[in-house]
């Protein structure tokens, strides 16, 4: 649970504090251009010491212009989502949105501290995607940088859009996927508990 916790402070941190690019491929630069756009705006809405619904409105748009939810929130319940009806697939959605944005909305406003994300190396990953790896640089000369590695894909349609972030070899959307599908078979598949639950935790999240 505590290295759950820090991992996920890791994760906030690094979705908004990236610094400017370094040349690489045309691919590879925009990715790289598509990241630290969105950091720029969280930036700024941290920074404004905004309300907690204004600083939830930014994070909202920042996830769904810059992430994949709906292929991320598949993943993260494996081969349960084919046990899903419809309706269940859709409040599903809806509430892991919801769920992702009121957590890190929340973590990024008490972890971050003036840290910097700075870009490094960037390579392809296969034709349509690149992963592009950076480094947490805290304010104190004595932590050590920790390593974050972002995995961009181009989705039909969509544009560029995050499908991962790795921080020091860890991925964050297995570790989630890991925890809902853990909670499913400790709950013998049972699809609408698991959806109650998540909609009682969103709904506590909302009110804190």
């Amino acid at each position: 649970m505590i290295r759950r916790a820090f991992l996920s402070g890791l994760f906030a941190v690094s979705l908004f504090a990236l610094t400017a690019p370094a040349s690489a491929g045309p691919l590879e630069d925009e990715s790289r251009t598509f990241v630290k756009g969105l950091a720029d705006r969280a930036i700024a809405v941290l920074k404004a010491d905004a309300p907690k619904a204004q600083r939830d409105k930014v994070f909202e748009d920042l996830l769904r212009e810059g992430f994949d939810v709906k292929a991320i929130a598949i993943f993260c319940v494996g081969g349960y989502w084919n046990k899903m009806t419809e309706q269940e697939r859709q409040e599903y959605l809806s509430l892991f949105e919801k769920l992702i944005v009121q957590t890190y909305s929340s973590r990024m406003a008490s972890v971050y501290n003036g840290q910097n994300l700075e870009i490094g190396a960037a390579r392809p990953d296969g034709k349509a995607g690149a992963w592009v790896t950076s480094k947490i640089v805290s304010t104190n000369v004595a932590d050590e940088p920790i390593r974050i590695d972002w995995r961009v894909r181009q989705v039909d349609g969509k544009g560029l859009k995050i499908i991962d972030v790795v921080v020091t070899n860890i991925s964050m959307v297995v570790t989630q996927r890991d925890d809902f599908v853990g909670i499913l078979q400790r709950n013998n598949g049972n699809i609408p508990e698991f959806i109650g639950m998540l909609r009682d935790k969103v709904a506590k999240l909302q009110t804190t």
